[in-house]
């Protein structure tokens, strides 16, 4: 059992609450916003509908500003999916390039992970106060309380994952800070401490959570019962424990039997499924995404701000991806080059694009239209309004989560191949159905690793992927490859690249230096503070 500590939170508990109005009820009443006072006091704990302000406020703080932003550049910029752009860093965006270039350190802005700390103090306050409403309202039931207590769990579940992945060793609190005077001293945990609560956690109340919502956009918004145990899932692969990971995948894939309503499906058409799940939102195959609404005070900036093309949309011209229809160093053979995607993958026409010349391939996935009307699916047309919401799980990441842990486990290799088969089969469909041919399980390995890079391009999942390798590996002997010919296209010799990238802690985040002033009990990451490597 984890420690229970307290969180101080920098700038204290001074955001803005959120009342959401008649229950989620719908698209247009997803927030409405109204100011508190400067810090949360028993007071404020009168009926259910303080409750339901506060579980709003969780969400709402995931939509502030830094938060997503640190998602994309943990886990999508630093992956070898992303490379330098060719133009000069803007002065905004000159953090990312210093991480492009591998001068990353403690003063870098994305080294901060204050955002993801207030949403969690957001959730452990609900988990603090909420049950003494139920003296208070007799309209209140347990049933709902442990609905809401699951939901915020989720969530911090989500954000406790994400820091782990990112920084290793990190602060772990269960308890709220809602007093700006008590002290802050707290020493951070180790990952297998922290992850291991959080699984349990969430076992313990997963059954609590609610089977689905009336509206789409809570019942895709909000943390239901098949998003909870997409979780887990995702949390007991990172574990190795894999037979679990498999058995709560089963549980999402056999929702119908729960509920027909909350039955998840691919979308396939080919023409269309690209702006049903990323543009339209909120999909047959959505699982949880975060909500961006006409009538919020923000949109989703992060994504118009770190991807797109055009000097006039954000800095995406500081970074790029690679060209994947050519030849790229292949995760399992170090010699032998192929291509990423096949020319008539879908994938390789609406994720990124062609643009100038041949060196140019900037990311549109989430901004990038397809034209249904082109022969070909090139995303040419460019949303303006930033509402797209932000997929966190969908039904690609069960199948290949499955297919992962079947692999690893020595399990059913035909069942693998079928799980990736369900995306693979949608993005080529010139190819006809089980185009896939079953090989080795080292191949099957490399198929699954592969096709999660594939499928999920620019969704802030493949450096996880990554360490997860390295994890289960306990070096970096499949993954260096790719990251050296990541820096090597920004001229960095690949020897130069080795040596600092062959430490297993140079492959985590430092952390910021305002934390390390803020708590004395914090240890930087030894690769921050032993070598001179990174500047």
């Amino acid at each position: 059992m984890c420690r229970k500590n307290i969180i101080r939170i920098k700038n204290t508990f001074k955001i803005m609450l959120i009342v959401l109005a008649a229950g989620f009820a719908s698209c247009n009443d997803w927030f409405d916003l109204r100011p508190m006072s400067d810090t949360i006091s028993e007071d404020f704990w009168k009926d259910e509908k303080d409750v339901r302000s506060m579980v709003g406020a969780c969400y709402r703080a995931m939509n502030e500003g830094g938060f997503l932003d640190r998602l994309m550049v943990w886990g999508e910029i630093r992956s070898d999916n992303v490379m330098k752009g060719l133009s000069a860093a803007e002065e905004r965006n000159r953090d990312v390039t210093r991480i492009l270039d591998l001068t990353l350190n403690a003063t870098n802005q994305y080294a901060s992970w204050t955002e993801y700390y207030q949403v969690i103090n957001y959730c452990n306050t609900v988990i603090d106060f909420a049950p003494a409403v139920l003296e208070k309202d007799p309209n209140f039931t347990e049933a709902q309380l442990h609905a809401y207590l699951a939901e915020v769990k989720g969530i911090r579940a989500l954000c406790y994952f994400i820091l782990v992945r990112s920084f290793r060793n990190i602060p772990f609190s269960t308890e709220a800070f809602v007093d700006d005077n008590r002290p802050f001293n707290m020493p951070q945990s180790s990952p297998d401490e922290v992850i291991n609560f959080l699984i349990n956690d969430l076992k313990a109340v997963e059954n609590d959570a609610v089977v689905e919502f009336l509206d789409r956009a809570s019942d895709k918004g909000r943390i239901t019962r098949k998003a909870i145990w997409c979780l887990i899932a995702d949390m007991l692969l990172w574990q190795g424990e894999y037979a679990e990971c498999i058995s709560y995948c089963d549980k999402i894939l056999n929702m119908s039997a729960v509920s027909a309503k909350s039955r998840l499906e691919l979308e396939k058409s080919p023409s269309e499924y690209y702006n049903r799940i990323f543009i339209q939102g909120n999909s047959n195959e959505s699982i949880f995404e975060l909500q961006f609404e006409p009538n919020l005070v923000i949109g989703n900036t992060a994504v118009h701000s770190m991807y797109s093309i055009g000097e006039y949309r954000g800095f995406s011209e500081n970074y790029r991806t690679f060209d994947a229809k050519h030849e790229r160093v292949c995760s399992f053979d170090f010699v032998t080059k192929i291509p990423l995607f096949r020319s008539a993958d879908l994938r390789s026409k609406d994720f990124y694009m062609q643009a100038g010349n041949n060196e140019r391939f900037p990311i549109v996935k989430y901004v990038g239209l397809r034209n249904t009307r082109m022969e070909k699916p090139v995303t040419e047309a460019y949303s303006s309004t930033p509402l797209h919401s932000w997929i966190f799980y969908r039904l690609p990441d069960v199948y290949l989560m499955k297919a992962e842990a079947l692999v690893e486990s020595g399990g059913d290799l035909d069942e693998a191949l079928a799980c990736v088969s369900k995306s693979y089969d949608r993005a080529n469909p010139d190819l006809g159905e089980n185009s896939l041919v079953l090989g080795t399980r080292e191949d099957t390995r490399e198929l699954v690793f592969e096709e999660r890079q594939r499928e999920f391009l620019f969704e802030g999942k493949r450096y996880f992927d990554l360490l997860r390798r390295v994890k289960r590996e306990g070096n970096t002997n499949s993954v260096l490859p790719l990251l050296i010919r990541k820096y090597e296209g920004n001229g960095m010799s690949s020897n130069t690249v080795r040596g600092k990238l062959s430490d297993l802690d140079a492959l985590y985040m430092p952390i910021s230096e305002n934390e390390l002033k803020t708590n004395p009990l914090l240890q930087q990451n030894p690769f921050y503070v032993s070598t001179s490597i990174i500047k």
